[in-house]
């Protein structure tokens, strides 16, 4: 489509630089995924961290905010939110059940790193402070 198309355009001229400037969209994160080749310093960066991300919903404003820990990183698990869009998460699972293509309103960001050996508990408990801080449970898209 003409978005992902533009879309690429843009997200292949970026070289990763930082990861709180990290903001990109759901059709940037369908490409980065898809050819990794393109950009290998998105993959290693993003597979070489755990960290607290953010995904907003562009045509609500509703965020979600989860955690990734283990050996592949953020980088793994935003793969499982190209693949599906919702990434195994209920109320975003929703969202992508619904007409249109919903998926095509989030956006990625990251709001801290850790080391990927981070035990889950802490990731969970970090990850829980943002949840509270941004009011994902209540007036966003987190069900825990």
């Amino acid at each position: 489509t003409r978005k992902e198309s533009s879309a690429a355009s843009d997200v292949y001229k970026r070289q990763f630089k930082d990861f709180l400037r990290v903001h990109i969209s759901f059709a940037e994160l369908k490409l980065l995924t898809q050819n990794p080749g393109a950009h290998a310093d998105w993959m290693a960066a993003l597979s070489a961290v755990g960290g607290i991300y953010l995904i907003v919903d562009g045509l609500t404003g509703a965020q979600y905010v989860g955690s990734a820990t283990g050996a592949g990183g953020i980088w793994q698990r935003w793969c499982d939110y190209a693949k599906t869009g919702h990434g195994g998460n209920q109320r975003l699972e929703k969202i992508c059940l619904e007409p249109g293509e919903r998926t095509q309103h989030f956006n990625f960001s990251i709001l801290e790193t850790f080391s990927r050996s981070l035990v889950r508990d802490e990731a969970i408990r970090i990850e829980s402070f943002f949840k509270q801080k941004l009011g994902t449970r209540v007036f966003g898209l987190n069900a825990n």
